[in-house]
């Protein structure tokens, strides 16, 4: 796990809050979170079987926004598996090193270093200092790719329809294809995915992980509510009239999700979209809105999304092609439940962004063009 760099320059990214999480209630705790509220950032007290596979709410849905300070090696490694942007320890010497051990990329030695803001400052780093990853080093390795598609692999298009995978991209995926197993995650229906990709000897995963499929691997659909199908069509009615209403928009049927593209609207009117987005959709029972990259998507409120995509796909792989690390490539909000699976699996994230942000992810490269000269270091 990398560790954390603490530079004394002004932080650019503050947490959401700060978690003080120990495997059990121990004296003196109930004091540490007032300290950071001092630096002016909510903290809570836990314990860390209130974390499970994940935060609890209502920090689950953005791990990586909250910062976590661990009293005990169990509870750093919880919160680095739950995908916490930070993961602090509280120790020195051999509970300093085992804490390091589980996952603890800072260490505070004691309580009374709290004041400093170093662990603030240390969040902040992080996220502006997200080394490249050294992917020479896992050449010969068996390792998983797994990527996004627009934003990592092709391009981020104006419009959705616009999406294309650059004729040098796709060579250097059949070249590796003859080398790993390879899985391209995306929000756009399936059929689509595939069509932009053609690459037959990849695994799938569209619609945000609603659907998966590969070229030897045709899973059981995944349940759907009773009614799913026709309340997405009340909603996409709904929704028609917005292109219309503000100019630029797109509202996009993906056949199990839907998709409002505010790319090209108007600065000005983008908040006023995104409130008639929510209030249409908040008549509606059993769907939920998330925010991607100047998109709003709305998809049915379950358990499932790009990090259980993932998961079902990588367990596919290790099934035919014996174990593998995976490795996720991705640039959006919704590729942090991604980051987040491939971390429990035992591997790694890389964000594709010209700046660095919170995320579960350990590594960055600036853009798809960046990823693409990268990848030949796989290949060499």
């Amino acid at each position: 796990m990398p560790e954390a760099v603490v530079d004394r320059a002004a932080p650019t990214w503050q947490p959401t809050a700060v978690l003080v999480v120990s495997q059990r209630p121990r004296p003196g705790l109930g004091r540490i979170p007032s300290m950071f509220e001092a630096l002016g950032v909510p903290a809570v007290a836990l314990q860390a079987g209130q974390i499970g596979g994940s935060l609890p709410p209502p920090f689950h849905g953005a791990p990586h926004e909250v910062a976590v300070l661990a009293i005990d090696p169990e509870s750093a490694r919880a919160a680095w598996l739950a995908g916490a942007g930070l993961v602090a320890g509280l120790g020195s010497g051999l509970h300093g090193a085992a804490l390091r051990q589980a996952g603890a990329e800072l260490l505070l030695e004691a309580p009374s270093e709290i004041g400093s803001g170093s662990l603030l400052l240390a969040y902040a780093e992080k996220f502006a200092n997200l080394p490249p990853p050294a992917l020479g080093a896992w050449r010969g390795r068996p390792v998983a790719l797994m990527f996004d598609f627009d934003g990592t692999l092709a391009p981020l298009p104006q419009r959705p329809a616009d999406g294309v995978l650059p004729a040098a991209m796709r060579e250097r995926l059949v070249r590796l294809l003859a080398r790993h197993p390879l899985a391209v995650v995306s929000g756009r229906a399936l059929a689509d995915l595939a069509t932009r990709l053609a690459l037959p000897a990849a695994y799938l995963g569209g619609n945000h992980g609603l659907e998966l499929r590969a070229a030897d691997y045709d899973p059981e659909p995944l349940p759907q509510p009773a009614g799913w199908q026709p309340l997405l069509d009340a909603v996409h009615e709904r929704l028609a009239g917005l292109p219309a209403e503000h100019p630029g928009c797109v509202v996009e049927h993906k056949g199990l999700t839907l998709a409002v593209h505010y790319r090209q609207v108007a600065a000005p009117a983008v908040a006023a979209l995104r409130r008639a987005v929510v209030r249409a959709v908040a008549g509606f029972d059993g769907l939920l809105v998330e925010t991607g990259r100047q998109v709003l998507e709305i998809r049915p409120a379950i358990d499932c999304d790009k990090g259980t995509a993932v998961t079902r796909l990588h367990e596919r792989m290790q099934r035919l092609l014996g174990p593998c690390t995976p490795v996720f490539f991705g640039d959006d909000l919704a590729d942090e439940a991604a980051f987040r699976a491939v971390r429990r699996a035992g591997g790694c994230g890389v964000l594709i962004a010209d700046t660095g942000r919170p995320t579960a992810a350990d590594y960055r490269l600036d853009s798809p063009e960046a990823l693409l000269a990268a990848l030949d270091a796989l290949l060499v």
